[in-house]
């Protein structure tokens, strides 16, 4: 007879312990089989106490082989695990992957922190600039610069102009009247192409766009291509291309975030936004101030002033159409810019607003993508030697541009092809060209291929761009990318760029005449578009942990159009604009990064040679050498400190009549920064840009040291 739990059953207990023997039966499998599974959940952050790392994949090996992704709070869980020894990988685009043992107990939960370090050189990042599709940036097929919202959160900077002014190979020019342009391989900022994801950014004043227009709390990333990008770009992309990419939700959960930031020289900004979604749809919204004794462009003298308001709002919908996606956006920027130059001030008003629809349709290896984009800029120009100007005074100039494409694009197999149609409608409304108005149409289009085999792809492309003022003009390129391993890459690249001109050297009827002086500046409806043939070799090394990068280049331009004394008439002199300069650019540029435990260091160094052809003379604004250096370290509790040093060279600024040339001294600013992350998305920040305290006469924008503090808050929802 067998016994039960040390119990010998009569006949009178018989029936009842079948009974419990039977329950026992029933019952037991059950919560052994509670017991013999378990759950795994944690939430990945970045190294060193910093913010959640949404999106990451964590997999999991072992008895049960699992894979889920961390939602935007960094948090995952995984149920119904059996029980037993597991190895977990965690890996994201931007970060180094991590790789560790975990056990799973029966009927519990073990919870886990994982700690992600950046990836210095992020060959797995999504980028769209260099080939105008979405692709990684390892298989970009010219050598596509990087800036994440990381990089840019570590500045500490509030606008666009101040993130840039730290990448090597980038130069910021001084405008006129006031701004603050940039300079791509000695290519001023009129041929540098400023895009906001992937449209035309407008609003240049004497050739430059005032990119610390941009806020920085609205850019999610910021891709920079150099070197001639006119076959995929059309005009203006001679020098190089700087699109900047706003931000967009990531996934369903709702995130909200705020930032306030003080510092001297009057500086008050403030941003807020939230975005996330719902169902099909989804949404961000970003509104800013900011303000600072100070005029981008401009040296810091008293009387300064720049006060900006931003707005931007994005909506996006998953139709029920499979593969279909559909797009609005809208941004809204106004600004005060003012300045005294002597006993004067100069006062800007400005005044920006674009609108985009757009709706990409994926289906298998096909994508067609469609935009509709309108943007204007209104610029009031005033002077008065009082605090304010008078009303009913100044200056107004408008520029609108309305534009559409289509673009379609196939993967077949190894090799793709890419091909586009733009047709855009400028016009400006200005009392300083010919009959206060102008209008021009332009239509273009573009073919690209790339044909890859075993490592090495050759991309060649065609663009051919029709105007009704100008005429037509044709740009090829041809990229090669070698990569003999996958931590390896070889860049060369030969291609044409074009500029063409603008309305103003087009068609300006402009007089200025004062006490003791007078001229006229008329324009000149032969122009033809300026031209540059540029080759550019580039070497990348990347690994888990560290990156090298060299890259050479050469820029052989022709017909630039510079203004020019065509005659005098009754001692007021008569300038127009003519296809006179001719020349070059070439240069190097050396970069490297590396990243050790919770310490970093990347730094660059940029030499370029710029002359004209006939008469050998340096062309002024370009520095010799520029380099960049920083370092920085994650300590314990969510600490972060950072230093950054920018070197500018010796720089020609200005000749005089008797042909010698007046050199801007070399200049060293160091910034330095710390950050405590706090519990409850909570992070304080506190910095100083030019420790030194260096300035140097004619220099652009902020030369004084400069001190600043900063608090924010972010905060995750569910989806």
């Amino acid at each position: 007879m067998y016994t039960y739990a040390g119990i010998r059953p009569t006949r009178a207990l018989l029936p009842g312990f079948v009974v419990l023997l039977l329950m026992a039966l029933v019952v037991e499998p059950e919560a052994l089989a509670a017991q013999s599974t378990g759950s795994l959940e944690g939430q990945v952050v970045e190294a060193g106490g910093g913010p959640p790392v949404g999106g990451a994949e964590v997999r999991l090996e072992g008895t049960s082989r699992r894979t889920t992704l961390a939602g935007a709070d960094g948090r995952w869980r995984l149920d119904g695990l059996p029980t037993g020894p597991y190895e977990l990988r965690v890996e994201h685009l931007g970060y180094g992957s991590w790789q560790g043992t975990t056990e799973v107990s029966g009927g519990g939960s073990t919870s886990l922190r994982v700690e992600l370090t950046p990836r210095p050189f992020p060959l797995d990042a999504l980028v769209v600039t260099a080939g105008r599709r979405t692709q990684r940036l390892a298989d970009a097929p010219v050598a596509t610069e990087l800036v994440s919202a990381r990089e840019i959160r570590e500045t500490g900077a509030t606008d666009l102009a101040s993130v840039l002014t730290e990448r090597t190979g980038l130069e910021l020019q001084g405008g006129h009247p006031a701004g603050a342009g940039v300079m791509i391989q000695g290519m001023g900022s009129e041929r540098v192409l400023i895009l906001m994801d992937g449209q035309p950014f407008i609003g240049r004043i004497s050739g430059t766009i005032d990119i610390s227009r941009i806020p920085t709390s609205m850019i999610e990333r910021v891709e920079v291509v150099k070197g001639p990008q006119s076959t995929l770009y059309g005009s203006e992309a001679m020098g190089g291309v700087v699109n900047v990419i706003t931000r967009a939700p990531a996934g369903r959960a709702w995130s909200t975030a705020a930032t306030a930031t003080a510092g001297d020289r009057g500086r008050m900004d403030l941003s807020v936004n939230a975005l996330g979604g719902t169902g099909r749809v989804h949404g961000v919204v970003d509104l800013g101030r900011r303000s600072i004794e100070l005029a981008p462009g401009q040296p810091g003298e008293g009387g300064a002033l720049s006060r900006r308001w931003d707005g931007l709002g994005k909506v996006g919908w998953d139709t029920p159409v499979a593969g279909l996606r559909v797009e609005a956006s809208g941004l809204l920027l106004e600004e005060r810019q003012s300045w005294r130059s002597g006993q004067l001030g100069h006062f800007a008003d400005n005044t920006q607003w674009s609108g985009r629809l757009g709706g990409v349709l994926e289906r298998g290896d096909h994508r067609v993508a469609l935009t509709v984009y309108g943007t204007a800029f209104d610029h009031l120009a005033r002077t008065a030697t009082g605090a304010e100007p008078l009303p009913g005074t100044g200056e107004e100039e408008s520029q609108r541009l309305q534009e559409a494409e289509l673009l379609w694009g196939t993967e077949l197999g190894r090799h793709a092809v890419d091909a586009g149609v733009e047709y855009a409608r400028e016009q400006i409304i200005s009392g300083r060209v010919a009959d206060g108005r102008r209008e021009e149409e332009t239509t273009e289009g573009f073919a690209q291929a790339t044909f890859s085999w075993a490592g090495l792809s050759l991309v060649p492309g065609l663009r051919t761009s029709w105007s009704d003022l100008w005429g037509t003009h044709w740009t090829p390129r041809l990229a090669a990318l070698w990569r003999p391993r996958p931590e390896v890459g070889i860049r060369v690249s030969a291609g044409q760029g074009f500029r063409a001109p603008s309305f103003k050297e087009l068609s300006m009827q402009f007089l200025n005449v004062g006490p003791g002086f007078g001229y006229t500046v008329r324009g000149n409806p032969e122009l033809e578009a300026e031209t540059s043939r540029n080759l550019t070799a580039s070497v990348e090394w990347a690994g888990d942990r560290s990156w090298i990068r060299v890259q050479a280049f050469e820029n052989r331009f022709q017909d630039f159009i510079e203004t020019r004394v065509v005659g005098d008439s009754s001692g007021i002199q008569v300038y127009s604009y003519g296809n006179v300069d001719d020349g070059f650019t070439r240069g190097a540029e050396l970069e490297a990064g590396l990243t050790v435990d919770r310490w970093s260091v990347e730094g660059g160094w940029s030499l370029l040679r710029a002359e004209r052809s006939q008469t050998g003379e340096v062309l002024l604004g370009r520095p010799e050498q520029s380099g960049r250096g920083h370092l920085g370290v994650r300590l314990v509790d969510g600490v972060r400190l950072s230093v950054t040093g920018v070197y500018t060279g010796t720089t020609p600024l200005r000749r005089t009549e008797e042909g010698e040339v007046e050199d801007r001294p070399a200049f060293l600013r160091f910034d330095a920064r710390a950050a405590w992350r706090l519990p409850a998305g909570v992070e304080l920040t506190a910095g100083v840009d030019n420790v030194l305290d260096e300035q140097i006469p004619d220099w652009p924008g902020l030369t004084g040291r400069h001190l600043y503090t900063a608090v924010s808050w972010r905060a995750v929802g569910g989806g």
